[in-house]
């Protein structure tokens, strides 16, 4: 599976690729030669606006045409045929993009808020950044928007 790079001009992005299941690693960094480095060592290919680092480094750098993250995300989806699957979804930490893992309901009872902790079953946690997820009303809200790709 294609990894990504994404540069400070590109945030957004890196969360929607995170949400479809892509090992997606974001950095907000004046030197951008560090993210060169990266990706050759990781075999990533890194997602930015900067035109000079695209055209200075083609094998690694993908220029993004798109002015807004959506449009960005469409532009990455279709330039690199990513497949989008309803068992990749939620599967990384939209924050950090460690892998989730799941963890039982009784573990989470103090963690959550009461409403959510009654009314849900499963929940992942980041081992990482240690963020509880659970599946809420965004996950609909993102599956309609993945559906109109």
């Amino acid at each position: 599976m294609i990894k990504f790079i994404t540069d400070g001009m590109c945030g957004g992005l890196a969360r929607w690729l995170r949400l479809i299941g892509y090992d997606t690693l974001y950095f907000n960094i004046q030197r951008k030669i560090e993210l060169i480095r990266i990706a050759e060592k990781e075999n990533r290919k890194v997602l930015t606006k900067d035109k000079k680092l695209a055209e200075k480094y083609p094998e690694f750098v993908i220029y993004l045409e798109g002015e807004d993250t959506y449009s960005q995300f469409r532009e990455v989806v279709k330039k690199f045929n990513l497949e989008i699957k309803e068992v990749n979804l939620f599967r990384r930490c939209s924050i950090c993009n460690t892998k989730l893992e799941e963890i039982k309901k009784e573990k989470v009872k103090n963690l959550v808020p009461e409403y959510i902790y009654k009314n849900k079953e499963k929940f992942a946690i980041c081992i990482k950044c240690n963020k509880i997820y659970w599946e809420g009303d965004h996950c609909k809200y993102i599956r309609e928007r993945l559906k109109n790709l």
